[in-house]
């Protein structure tokens, strides 16, 4: 996965805790950094570093912006300034992940620092009425497993997100004629998602083939090494060498054509040209994403 870079926008409210805020803002950045998360900070934009009025949302907006975040990571570290967050959600239009940690119990005075989980249930409703999609991380504790997984999870929506906004598919042939389920408007895929399609003929792919078999020492001795080193081959050796010179030759095509995804006629016209079937190959792509 490519790196992703989040916007890092901690949240509080006046009538909580500010010292805490900033604590819990602190803890949580110095946890991001430990999991190794790419992220931008909001240090400079008020003495806080957190978000919680109109001034400071201008400046985050734009930083973000400027900086060109993939995903928006709002940690409520007193109870959160709903209204603030889903400005900035709807501004950006990225990925939106929401969470809080654990509240504590009042002081010996009846006085509480925080209540997170109150504020996460009032961003997450404001957010709905702004028809924003977000997730939300259940309250925990920053060494809590659950808050790795939880974010780890969220830079791995927000490639998705990143790559589906400007995503170019290698369409190999066209579908068989039996093969209904797997029709596509090209049309609409373009016009509602931005998602582009490089139709090639089959002899195209075929040809690509030949052109890697013949390049001795290139890809597909290369293929061959990790297919021999990593896999149990049951096939006899020419098969072999035409699974390595499909995925070699899908490779190049997809270079070629600047793709980042590929889909391919898998019956029958490549087992009457090559007497394999393509799923060893695909399968070779999908382990290099």
């Amino acid at each position: 996965m490519e790196k992703i870079k989040l916007g890092f926008a901690p949240t509080r409210r006046s009538i909580f805790s500010a010292p805490d805020a900033v604590k819990y803002r602190n803890l949580t950045a110095a946890r991001l950094r430990e999991l190794g998360v790419d992220f931008v900070d909001i240090t400079d934009v008020n003495d806080e570093g957190l978000l919680y009025d109109d001034e400071g949302l201008s400046r985050i907006i734009e930083k973000f912006k400027r900086e060109k975040v993939d995903g928006l990571f709002l940690p409520h570290c007193n109870f959160g300034t709903e209204y603030e967050c889903a400005r900035l959600a709807k501004a950006l239009n990225v990925p939106v992940l929401l969470w809080g940690p654990l509240d504590e119990r009042p002081d010996e005075n009846g006085v509480r620092l925080r209540d997170t989980q109150c504020g996460l249930f009032a961003t997450g409703k404001v957010l709905r009425r702004f028809r924003i999609p977000f997730t939300y991380l259940t309250n925990c504790r920053l060494s809590d497993p659950v808050f790795e997984r939880g974010v780890r999870d969220f830079l791995a929506v927000c490639s998705v997100v990143r790559t589906f906004r400007s995503i170019r598919i290698l369409q190999i042939s066209t579908r068989p004629f039996d093969f209904w389920s797997t029709m596509c408007n090209e049309g609409e895929l373009l016009e509602k998602f931005n998602i582009q399609l490089s139709p090639i003929p089959m002899p195209e792919l075929m040809e690509e083939v030949r052109r890697a078999k013949k390049d001795e020492g290139g890809e597909i001795s290369r293929v061959l090494s990790y297919i021999r080193e990593n896999m149990e081959v049951q096939i006899p050796p020419d098969a072999l060498e035409n699974v390595a010179a499909l995925k070699a030759a899908m490779e190049s095509l997809v270079a070629k054509y600047g793709c980042k995804a590929v889909a391919i006629q898998c019956w029958n016209c490549l087992q009457q040209e090559l007497g394999i079937m393509p799923c060893a190959a695909n399968a070779l792509m999908n382990d290099e994403g």
